[in-house]
């Protein structure tokens, strides 16, 4: 078999997750909850999640917020230090310390008369409008420089700088990371009631039949029992009520259990793995 190309391998049980794992330490459940999209995981391992991606937006929130201070701190200290500039050249203007000498390409740029710019330049009472043309072309674009020719573009003075830009964060509320993201609440959260026998394998209420990775179960978010579809269907919704503790129960109160499936017939999730290998490696 060679060593590169696209290889397949069908995915067994023992890779998949088990339908009462928390699906944040791949460890059986304790005390477990479940979001609306059927996902399994305990109540100390969803709480600290919760919280940790809380306390990661709100760094990224406050990062974001201090480089926009920062960025808007420089651009109005490039402003105040550009009128400076012109404020003295105005007046060293006026005194003919120095003579302005424009070229055409200037003139391209700043699209000014050249009877303007005589009254800029010796006419008084004109600093108003020195301001003023500054502010309306400071952000034109400057005419690009050439850029010097090296012997090797491995010259550590030419290696250009790279930023990295801060972006405010994605989402402003913790998300399920457990397939699909989607919002994650404490009020979004429903406990999880199985029932178990003597060597602990979790069963129907109903018809007493264990579960596994291929069942289809359903948890009632009024009180949090299971029970297998079948039964969910045969007397939960005919009746409008749990079938162990008779509370109320609705067509949209029943959840169902998220499962990864036996990797055979059963669905919920990927069956095979694939992997490509390049032939020209390093």
């Amino acid at each position: 078999m060679t060593e590169y190309g696209t290889r397949h391998k069908r995915m067994g049980l023992n890779t998949k997750r088990k339908f009462d794992s928390c699906y944040l330490c791949l460890q059986t459940a304790r005390t477990p909850m479940l979001c609306r999209q059927g996902h399994i995981s305990c109540r100390e391992c969803v709480l600290a999640n919760i919280i940790e991606q809380k306390q990661a937006i709100e760094r990224a929130q406050r990062a974001y917020e201090e480089q926009k201070e920062k960025e808007q701190r420089e651009s109005t200290r490039a402003r105040q230090k550009m009128e400076e500039e012109e404020v003295r050249t105005w007046g060293r203007r006026q005194v003919g310390l120095e003579v302005v000498a424009r070229d055409e390409s200037a003139k391209s740029v700043d699209n000014v008369e050249e009877k303007d710019v005589r009254l800029l330049e010796y006419e008084d009472g004109k600093r108003g409008e020195v301001f003023a043309l500054r502010r309306t072309h400071e952000h034109a674009p400057e005419p690009r420089k050439a850029e010097p020719i090296v012997a090797s573009f491995w010259v550590p003075s030419q290696t250009p700088s790279a930023t990295h830009p801060i972006r405010p964060p994605s989402s402003q509320s913790p998300q399920c990371t457990a397939s699909h993201s989607h919002p994650l609440k404490l009020s979004h959260l429903t406990r999880v009631i199985f029932k178990t026998d003597s060597l602990g394998s979790k069963l129907c209420p109903s018809c007493d039949r264990p579960f596994h990775n291929g069942t289809q179960i359903d948890v009632l978010r009024s009180c949090g029992h299971t029970t297998c579809h079948s039964c969910t269907r045969t007397f939960v919704l005919t009746s409008k009520a749990c079938f162990v503790c008779q509370e109320k129960v609705s067509k949209k109160d029943v959840l169902r259990v998220d499962s990864e499936g036996t990797a055979f017939a059963a669905a919920g999730g990927q069956m095979v793995a694939s992997q490509y290998t390049s032939a020209l490696q390093a």
